[in-house]
């Protein structure tokens, strides 16, 4: 077979391959995560290996003991504090739209009559006019559904149950697995393919390690602050705008609107308070940009923004809020694969 051919049957196998994973995206979502948590440990397991000369076993039970320690004691401080934060602003919603009603409402209504627009007078006739809003229909079917579907509760058993046997087996084997894909290379490509996954692999151990770092320091700056404002929900809007920074634009986005929201709702449209969570997000955008990016993860991905907003949009399409996710990372694969690519000629 001509490397013409090999490499047109490798794009189709690659296009089956990921039309198959999208099928059943739902299903496979314990094993990605399985993956993506066992390719972020695998270095303290080595590490264990090399500094306490144990055997893999004992360092893997050790690391991944750890893990799991630090995320029960994680989600026992952490999402307590957050769901009484959520609870919270759910109670306080008829308040906020009683304020929206009451003071920007009729503005709105009186700006879309000055463009011969005719819209209800009224804000709670409009939200029970709308079939969205309507008990049975959007919001609430949407959440019933989830919440009643077979497939959530096959990933939510999968994730508590599954994914620890599955990164316990992954990092034991983490070596074996990689010489078992290296030997079904063939030969003739392996110098290739080798650069490839050395090169994809230095480019998001760099990010995924400095982006958790950046998101860390973020989640604190903006909830200490937030809190120590006196905004509500601040703690829960901060922490939020900081694990959701791992998506470049988006978490610093609905961060920053949701806090705005919050604060008119809170505090009128009063400038010193308002300016006060607006110059929070600010700052923190600029020590962002400015000194965490640059030096917790420099150049180690090398996207440029408008790359990475398209990876966000398309694979955000494709795969859903685990496409949002990763986008990132799976930008900086394709970045990898295309410069490798276009760096070599293939003939017939």
């Amino acid at each position: 077979m001509k490397t013409k051919d090999k490499f047109l049957f490798l794009i189709f196998f690659l296009v089956v391959l990921a039309l198959l994973i999208y099928k059943i995206r739902l299903f496979v979502t314990p094993f990605i995560l399985s993956i993506a948590i066992s390719y972020l440990l695998n270095p303290a397991v080595n590490f264990s290996i090399k500094k306490f000369k144990c055997p893999r076993v004992v360092a893997v039970s050790t690391i991944v003991g750890i893990f799991l320690m630090l995320f029960i004691v994680f989600c026992a401080i952490i999402i307590p504090l957050l769901y009484n934060q959520a609870i919270v602003l759910v109670d306080s919603m008829p308040g906020y739209l009683e304020y929206f009603s009451s003071n920007f409402y009729p503005n709105i209504v009186a700006f879309f009559a000055r463009l011969n627009i005719e819209i209800e007078h009224d804000f709670f006739d409009l939200i029970r006019n709308n079939e969205f809003f309507i008990e049975g229909g959007g919001v609430g079917k949407v959440i019933a559904n989830v919440v009643n579907s077979t497939t959530f509760f096959i990933n939510i058993l999968s994730i508590i149950f599954i994914m620890p046997v599955l990164i316990f087996y992954l990092l034991k084997d983490w070596h074996l697995i990689l010489d078992k894909i290296d030997s079904i290379i063939p030969e003739k490509y392996s110098h290739q393919v080798k650069n490839i996954f050395s090169s994809i692999d230095k480019s998001l151990s760099g990010f995924i390690r400095g982006q958790m770092n950046v998101c860390l320091i973020l989640a604190i700056y903006y909830g200490v602050l937030l809190g120590f404002l006196g905004l509500n929900h601040g703690i829960f809007i901060g922490v939020l705008t900081g694990i959701l920074a791992f998506v470049p634009y988006v978490g610093y986005g609905i961060g920053i609107v949701t806090a705005l929201i919050i604060a008119i709702f809170q505090w009128g449209l009063s400038l010193y308070d308002v300016g006060l969570v607006l110059i929070v997000y600010l700052i923190g955008q600029v020590i962002e940009s400015n000194f965490l990016v640059p030096n917790l993860i420099g150049k180690k991905v090398n996207l440029h923004p408008l790359w990475m907003i398209f990876g966000i949009f398309f694979f955000g399409s494709i795969f859903g809020i685990l496409g949002i996710l990763f986008s990132v990372p799976l930008t900086a694969i394709s970045s990898v694969l295309i410069r490798h690519a276009s760096s070599n000629k293939y003939k017939a």
